[in-house]
């Protein structure tokens, strides 16, 4: 089996943000959102630890390693910040080609999230001959919800993650 070059990460440019490649020094960043209780709620649950934080970028390098594609680390471009991951994600038995996305608090209601979503949602139906993508969206995230919706997908059924109930959104590549 050949590895993915993470070289090879492509690196995405919007109005406000870079979406691009992990890199260690992202640790800061990602684990400071991860420890935020507002923000990890709807993904693990509770925050998580700098250490668990820091396996969870490895699993990120990992994806992009093994499958050619993964979670982009959402760059702010006036500051250079950490804003966020946004991206592809499948590991295996997962319910779909999984476009996800996830950002700081500082972030939110700037709209990034939905630039962020539409850049990398391009870039899956760009790069990869799929008919849909599907989102998993914890069943009280009415934020995520929302840009769900602003995104065109809608509700195909719900799933069980990490002990909490998921509603997968999904789009065609006809809408």
């Amino acid at each position: 089996m050949s590895l993915f070059d993470l070289r090879d990460v492509p690196r995405i440019e919007t109005e406000h943000l870079i979406l691009r490649g992990w890199r260690e020094n992202d640790l800061d960043g990602f684990a400071a959102m991860m420890a935020d209780a507002e923000v990890a709620r709807f993904l693990t649950g509770d925050p998580k630890a700098r250490s668990e934080i820091w396996r969870d970028l490895a699993l990120n390098v990992g994806h992009w390693a093994l499958r050619g594609y993964g979670l982009f680390v959402v760059e702010e471009k006036s500051s250079g910040e950490f804003a966020g991951r946004v991206g592809a994600w499948q590991p295996e038995c997962w319910v779909g080609f999984e476009l996800g996305w996830a950002l700081a608090r500082p972030y939110w209601g700037r709209g990034y999230a939905h630039e962020a979503a539409r850049a990398a949602g391009d870039w899956i139906f760009a790069n990869f001959p799929l008919d849909e993508i599907v989102s998993l969206i914890h069943a009280d995230n009415t934020p995520s919800a929302k840009l769900a919706t602003r995104l065109g997908m809608r509700v195909r059924g719900e799933t069980l993650h990490g002990g909490m109930v998921h509603h997968i959104w999904e789009i065609s590549r006809a809408d």
